[in-house]
């Protein structure tokens, strides 16, 4: 697959973009408490309060997986010279992220929006909240695994040692990450702080270098 300078750079500016999606709608989920299961009516009180902040992230969530899309590309024509195997495996991972990331924004969507005036019971709210934590649990975890695979990569790539070293500790903090169930909510937004920022770092330098890609 051989990009256009010009592809690249467009690349890294919506990896840049998905980064800032990413971490808005980070944001947006902060203070939102873990859904209590006590009690019916204190759930249903909960998605009441709640419920514009899930919808904006909702929203975020939909857009922020899409940019990914040409980022992958340009990341594969960057690094797949320097490591053809561990670049093509990585770039797998990232784009076996998204579909599971628009799963999220279909589970997460039906709960915040109404569909047909149909009303949903606490026992389904119980059963969609947890298929959304699932879901994040394996998102997380397939970033974590791509992103540490590319950090490699990067290393000896035009791209540079510093991204590489922020991509391992990014990687390494979506998995931790991964847990939000056990490590809480602070800690899991420090996560995936990290996350965001190795998205908006390695967009920049895609951008930086988009003018030096050969085309051979």
């Amino acid at each position: 697959m051989q990009l256009k300078p010009s592809a690249v750079q467009f690349g890294g500016i919506a990896l840049i973009l998905a980064g800032v999606l990413f971490f808005i709608q980070y944001l947006f989920m902060l203070p939102v408490p873990i859904p209590p299961t006590a009690a019916d009516a204190e759930l249903m009180g909960w998605l009441t309060e709640w419920k514009l902040n899930m919808s904006m992230a909702d929203e975020l969530l939909f857009f922020a997986p899409l940019c990914l899309i040409p980022a992958i590309a340009a990341l594969y024509h960057v690094l797949a010279k320097t490591d053809l195997f561990k670049t093509l495996l990585g770039c797998a991972l990232l784009a076996l992220s998204i579909p599971v990331y628009i799963l999220l924004v279909i589970i997460l969507g039906r709960v915040v929006y109404p569909v047909f005036n149909i009303d949903i019971s606490a026992e389904s709210l119980k059963l969609m909240f947890s298929m959304y934590y699932g879901g994040l649990h394996t998102a997380a975890l397939i970033m974590g695994t791509a992103t540490i695979i590319l950090s490699f990569v990067i290393m000896k790539s035009p791209l540079g040692k510093a991204c590489a070293y922020l991509g391992f500790a990014a990687g390494i903090l979506d998995l931790v990450g991964s847990f939000p169930w056990l490590i809480g909510t602070t800690v899991t937004f420090i996560c995936q702080l990290a996350f965001a920022a190795w998205f908006i770092v390695l967009g920049a330098r895609l951008v930086k270098i988009s003018g030096k890609v050969r085309l051979d």
